[in-house]
C-alpha cells in the first residue's frame, strides 16, 4: 500500500489551497442563484462551498508560516494550529511582509466570520457577503504567493 503524499513545503501547501478554493468555487456554482433575492439557492453547497474556502485561508497561512519559519516542518503546523485564535497569534509573529501581515489579519478574520460562521455553520446565503468571503480567500492567497514566490 502506497503512502498518502502531505503536502510539506510552502508551495505545495499553497498549491493545496489553490485547489481547495477551486473546487469551493465549483460547489458555490452549482448552487444556483435566485437573483431577485440576492441569495443562494442551495444551502448544502452554499455550507460545504463556505468550508472548503476557510479552509483554503488556512492552507494559504500555514504557506506562509512555513516560508517565514514561524514553524519548523508541517507536523509542527499540524499540532500547534488547531484554532482559529492560533493562526491569528501567529499571523501578528510573521515579520518581513510589512504591511502586508495587518491586510493578512484583517482578511483572515473576515473570512472567519463570512465563511466559517457564516455560510458554514449560520446557513448564511446572501450572494454578496459569499461573494466576499471568496474574494478575501483569493486575496490572501495573492499575498501569501507573492512573498513565497519573493514579489514583495
Amino acid at each position: 500500500m502506497s503512502k498518502v503524499k502531505v503536502p510539506e513545503t510552502p508551495k505545495e501547501r499553497l498549491e493545496l489551497a489553490k485547489r481547495y478554493l477551486k473546487n469551493a468555487k465549483e460547489d458555490l456554482k452549482k448552487s444556483g442563484v435566485i437573483k431577485e433575492a440576492g441569495v443562494y439557492k442551495d444551502i448544502k453547497l452554499v455550507s460545504r462551498a463556505s468550508g472548503t474556502a476557510y479552509l483554503a485561508s488556512l492552507e494559504a497561512l500555514k504557506a506562509l508560516f512555513l516560508a517565514k519559519g514561524i514553524y519548523k516542518d508541517i507536523g509542527e503546523v499540524k499540532n500547534r494550529l488547531k484554532k482559529h485564535s492560533v493562526y491569528y497569534e501567529s499571523l501578528k509573529k510573521v515579520m518581513g511582509i510589512g504591511k502586508d501581515r495587518d491586510i493578512l489579519i484583517y482578511l483572515f478574520n473576515s473570512v472567519y466570520d463570512i465563511l466559517h460562521l457564516g455560510g458554514y455553520y449560520r446557513e448564511l446565503q446572501d450572494k454578496k457577503a459569499i461573494d466576499s468571503g471568496f474574494e478575501k480567500v483569493e486575496k490572501m492567497i495573492r499575498i501569501v504567493e507573492k512573498h513565497i514566490n519573493g514579489r514583495t
